[in-house]
């Protein structure tokens, strides 16, 4: 199969980069049906405690072995308002600052209620875990910026938790990371496929857009890396990413490279559909700052990525739109005819597909319990915790908690 690279020369194509110089090798990167896809991992689903509330786009990670949370929003707050009355800032429910951790070791003992992370409240800070601190990124909600900047972190020091906004370390644009748009390498933070809340025209309202963001930043495009040991640097701009410029894009780290496995289009201008599939996946080199074109994925996105034993890329969970944007320009109908008769609420999925970055080979394992879009999701060793999300059988916004655990890798 063939594979193309490019480096930094790339930028100079600009904005539009994407909508053509790549059409003539289209074919050779196939979306596959996942229905033919072979199983890889084997993963045994529970669910865990619930939420105090449901949730979406909370910041999660682990850190000392607890599973956290903060920020976030929801439609259902259950009853969390009746223990916490400014929960949500007085309004009966919608964008907080609530943070909460689980101990894995502890699960009975429920979440507990930490400090709350600080700002405005938000949903969807972009999120990363270094050295047991927890960073998190950008973040939007519907009032003014209605998209951020700041980068804070969280550590836990003899069983007290504190928040601290890294100054120096403000993104170059607004950020939206869909509690996503990381990967971790050492001590280092990349940010790649995110969005900004705004809107597109003077006469639209505020929406997601990852073609680009407020005064054309190149914000679906560009790859960010922010060196933990060197804060007072800040964020730095690398090979901005040639594909379809994504948000809620399914990004990891394996063996040194940055992946990046398909996520949403949402142009400037919303006409036939707000936001797209994008099935087009790279793979970038931080050794020469170059990309290489990857098979595409199965149409659908919203896919939570995660890394196991630095070989094996999760995606966890989804959502299929009707419509690919693909990396010529052109647009794929991808609903079948039985599809088009669905209400869209029927397209969350249980999915878990699996990406080997050592075979080069795309497959599947265990779905979960309960159907979902973008969960907060982390790992621990062989252990997989996906939060709420967007969709599912209970509520919108669920208070699910789905833990995982890898049980064998299928010999092919």
């Amino acid at each position: 199969m063939k594979r193309q690279t490019w480096g930094i020369a790339a930028l100079a194509l600009g904005a539009v980069a994407f909508a053509g110089p790549w059409a003539c090798w289209a074919q050779d990167f196939k979306s596959p049906r996942t229905e033919d896809l072979k199983p890889i991992l084997k993963i045994e689903w529970r669910l865990g405690p619930d939420y105090p509330m449901g949730i979406q786009d909370s910041a999660v990670g682990i850190v000392n072995g607890k599973v956290v949370s903060a920020g976030g929003f929801t439609r259902h707050p259950l009853d969390i308002v009746k223990q916490i009355p400014d929960a949500f800032g007085g309004e009966p429910s919608g964008f907080t600052r609530l943070a909460f951790t689980l101990d894995a070791k502890n699960e009975s003992a429920g979440w507990k209620r930490i400090a709350d992370i600080p700002g405005p409240p938000r949903q969807g800070a972009a999120v990363a875990v270094v050295d047991d601190m927890l960073y998190a990124i950008g973040g939007m909600s519907y009032a003014a910026p209605s998209a951020y900047r700041e980068t804070y972190r969280l550590r836990e020091k003899e069983g007290q938790w504190a928040w601290e906004e890294l100054k120096t370390c403000r993104t170059p644009w607004e950020v939206y990371g869909a509690s996503a748009g990381t990967a971790v390498i050492g001590k280092r933070i990349y940010l790649l496929g995110v969005a900004d809340f705004f809107p597109g025209t003077p006469t639209a309202d505020n929406d997601f857009h990852s073609e680009a963001g407020r005064n054309g930043s190149p914000v679906g495009r560009a790859l960010l890396v922010l060196d933990t040991d060197n804060l007072a640097a800040g964020w730095r701009r690398l090979a901005d990413c040639p594909g379809v410029p994504k948000f809620d894009a399914a990004v990891a780290a394996v063996g040194g490279k940055i992946y990046q496995l398909g996520g949403i289009f949402a142009p400037l201008v919303k006409k036939d559909a707000p936001y797209y599939n994008a099935v087009d996946s790279w793979r970038y080199d931080t050794a020469n700052d170059q990309w290489t074109r990857l098979p595409d994925m199965p149409h659908g996105t919203n896919r939570r990525a995660l890394v196991y034993a630095d070989r094996y890329i999760l995606l966890v969970a989804g959502y299929k739109y009707a419509k690919t944007w693909n990396l010529d320009g052109t647009q794929t109908d991808v609903y079948t005819a039985e599809e088009k008769a669905r209400d869209w609420k029927e397209f969350f999925e249980k999915t878990v597909l699996v990406y080997d970055t050592t075979a080069g080979r795309l497959g599947t394992a265990e779905g979960l319990i309960e159907k979902t879009s973008f969960p907060g999701a982390a790992i621990a060793g062989d252990v997989i915790y996906t939060l709420g999300g967007e969709g599912g059988p209970r509520l919108w916004h669920p208070a699910t908690l789905q833990i995982g655990k890898i049980v064998e890798v299928i010999p092919q």
